[in-house]
C-alpha cells in the first residue's frame, strides 16, 4: 500500500517546485531501454528513461545526489536527523519517504510507490527484489577500483548526460589525487609509514581491517593498517589493540565519546595526541561514500603534514562541494564538517 505523503510545509512546496525544474534540466541520455551490469555481475534491464529511484544504501545516497538524481529519489534509507548535511545540500530529499531500510523494505511497497530503479547494498537483496518484479541493482564495493566501477554503474543506471559527465570528472579528480599521493609517499621508508588503527565503534569495540576501503585510504595516505584482521566492523578487545600499539588512532564520527575510564586512554597514540576524530559531511568521509576523495587528502595531510604542507584541506573541501554538489560552503560550514558537526541551526 502506498504510504500517505507527509503534509507539505511552505518550504516543501518550494522544494517541490525546484525539483520539477531540476528534472527538466536532467535530461535522459538514453531514449530506449538499456542494460546495466551491477556490482554482483547481474545484468539488469532499465526500461524507463528517468525512473523514480529508491536509494536504500546509506553510502550511495550522496552518490545519487552527486550524479544529479536527487529530484528522482522518492524513497531513501537516510533521514535528516542522522545525515543533516545531505538534506542541507539536497533539500528536495525532504519530499522523499525517509528511513526505509534495505533489509525490511518489500517489493510491494516499492511497486506501490511506482519506484522504477532501486539501489541496494547487497546482491541478495537485489535478487530478491528483482524476482518480485522490481528493477534493483547491487551497488556495494570494498576496494577503490570497485568504488569507481560502482560510480560508473550508477551513472549508467541514472542515464543522464550530467551523471556521465560527473562520474568522468570524479574519475579524473580521484586519479589526480591518488597519483599525487603515490608520488610523494613513494620514497617513504616502512618505518615512516604510521601504523593507523581505524575504530568504527567504541561500544562494542570494533575496528576496520584489511580488504576494506578504509584499508585502501590508509595506504594511499602513506600509512599502514595496524589492525591485523580482515573486513569492516571487526570485534576486538583492548588487549589486542594494546598488542598492535598503533602510532595513530582515527575514530569514526559515529563511534561516540571515549569514556574517561576507558583503557584506550593508556595507548601511546592517545597520550601523544595522535587520536583523531574523522570528518563527516554529506556522509562519513572514512566509509563508503563519494567524499572518499576528501578522506584520502585529509588523511595524507594528518599523517604527513610536512610532506603535504601545500595541501589546503579547507580549499579541497570547498572546491569539492562546489564542483560535485553545486553547493557553496561558508567558512563556518567547512569548520563544522572537519570536526563532524551538523550544519548551524
Amino acid at each position: 500500500m502506498t504510504l500517505p505523503h507527509p503534509r507539505r510545509s511552505g518550504l516543501q512546496h518550494l522544494v517541490a517546485g525546484v525539483a520539477a525544474g531540476l528534472l527538466l534540466c536532467a535530461a535522459p541520455l538514453h531514449v530506449q531501454a538499456r542494460l546495466v551490469t551491477d556490482m554482483s555481475g547481474a545484468t539488469v534491464e532499465i526500461k524507463d528513461d528517468a525512473p523514480p529511484i529508491a536509494d536504500l544504501w546509506y553510502a550511495h545516497n550522496e552518490i545519487s545526489v552527486m550524479l544529479g538524481a536527487a529530484p528522482r529519489i522518492r524513497v531513501t534509507a537516510e533521514n535528516a536527523a542522522d545525515n543533516p548535511w545531505l538534506f542541507k545540500i539536497a533539500p528536495v530529499l525532504y519530499m522523499a519517504h525517509m528511513g526505509v531500510k534495505p533489509d525490511t523494505v518489500s517489493a510491494e511497497y516499492l511497486l506501490a510507490n511506482k519506484i522504477g530503479l532501486v539501489f541496494v547494498p547487497t546482491a541478495a537483496k537485489a535478487q530478491e527484489l528483482r524476482r518480485a518484479g522490481v528493477t534493483a541493482l547491487a551497488a556495494e564495493y570494498m576496494t577503490m577500483p570497485d568504488m569507481l566501477a560502482s560510480l560508473d554503474m550508477s551513472a549508467e543506471a541514472i542515464g543522464t548526460l550530467e551523471a556521465h559527465n560527473t562520474a568522468k570528472r570524479y574519475h579524473q579528480e580521484m586519479e589526480r589525487v591518488l597519483e599525487l599521493l603515490k608520488f610523494r609517499t613513494a620514497q617513504l621508508h616502512e618505518t615512516e609509514r604510521p601504523r593507523v588503527l581505524h575504530i568504527a565503534r567504541l561500544s562494542p569495540l570494533q575496528v576496520d581491517g584489511e580488504k576494506t576501503l578504509i584499508d585502501a585510504w590508509i595506504q594511499a595516505a602513506g600509512g599502514t593498517n595496524a589492525a591485523r584482521v580482515t573486513g569492516n566492523h571487526r570485534p576486538v578487545s583492548f588487549e589486542q589493540i594494546a598488542v598492535w600499539n598503533p602510532d595513530v588512532v582515527i575514530v569514526d564520527s559515529s563511534a561516540g565519546e571515549l569514556p574517561a575510564t576507558s583503557p584506550l586512554r593508556t595507548l601511546n597514540a592517545f597520550k601523544q595526541q595522535k587520536w583523531w576524530g574523522n570528518p563527516r559531511g554529506v556522509f562519513a568521509w572514512d566509509r563508503y561514500g563519494c567524499e572518499e576523495l576528501l578522506q584520502v587528502q585529509w588523511a595524507a595531510k594528518m599523517l604527513h603534514p610536512t610532506l603535504f604542507a601545500d595541501l589546503d584541506i579547507r580549499t579541497a573541501v570547498r572546491n569539492f562541494y562546489n564542483i560535485f554538489f553545486h553547493y557553496h560552503l561558508s567558512e563556518d560550514d567547512i569548520s563544522r564538517i572537519l570536526v563532524a558537526k551538523p550544519p548551524a541551526p
